[in-house]
């Protein structure tokens, strides 16, 4: 029967930390809290709205280098502590996979959120503790070298902000959805029936 033990305590060294790697696959802690995203740009930019486009909408001039900037609050809705990371590898993986005339995501900063007080800067690492909340500028630039020719109608990605977390020592990367499109165009007279807000300067 010694064989059967044996085998018992193999499984169980096994399953334990098999369990423990489906368990951090599936662990996203990390979600968009407070008040929906809000944006500054160093060129001509606007919040639309339009029957056309599904959720909330950036159109913003192909100005190629112009930055816009993403404003949002992030929250750690787990009951564990994580600890931020340098988001650099998981934002060059972004651009990567995107088209280069896009918007891409080069730097990301992180501040405190404090409504009392100057809202301190925080460097990566630091730890987010369960219910906290940070908040997050995601600076973005419009065309990288390898674009070809103007666009004339409306060229636009969802946005998935990749962030870097790690916990028990294991770093893991969250793409949070901000139910978000940044749209770039030549011709913003055109419109398309747009409700038009333009958006504040960098």
């Amino acid at each position: 029967m010694i064989w059967v033990f044996v085998a018992g305590i193999v499984a169980v060294v096994v399953a334990v930390p098999l369990a423990g790697k489906v368990w951090l696959a599936g662990f996203q802690p990390l979600t968009a809290g407070g008040s929906r995203p809000y944006a500054t740009s160093s060129t001509d930019a606007w919040e639309v709205a339009s029957f056309l486009i599904d959720g909330r909408a950036f159109m913003v001039k192909n100005d190629y280098g112009a930055t816009l900037t993403l404003h949002q609050e992030i929250h750690n809705a787990s009951s564990r502590s994580i600890k931020i990371i340098d988001p650099g590898p998981a934002l060059a993986d972004w651009r990567q996979s995107h088209a280069p005339c896009l918007w891409q995501p080069v730097r990301a900063q992180f501040t405190a959120v404090d409504e009392d007080a100057p809202a301190p800067a925080l460097e990566v690492p630091f730890r987010l503790e369960p219910g906290e909340s940070i908040m997050l500028e995601l600076i973005g630039r419009i065309g990288e070298p390898g674009c070809d020719g103007p666009k004339s109608a409306f060229t636009g990605s969802e946005i998935d902000v990749p962030l870097r977390f790690s916990v028990f020592g294991i770093s893991r990367t969250q793409s949070i959805p901000l139910g978000l499109t940044i749209w770039e165009t030549d011709e913003p007279e055109r419109g398309l029936g747009l409700d038009i807000r333009k958006l504040e300067a960098d």
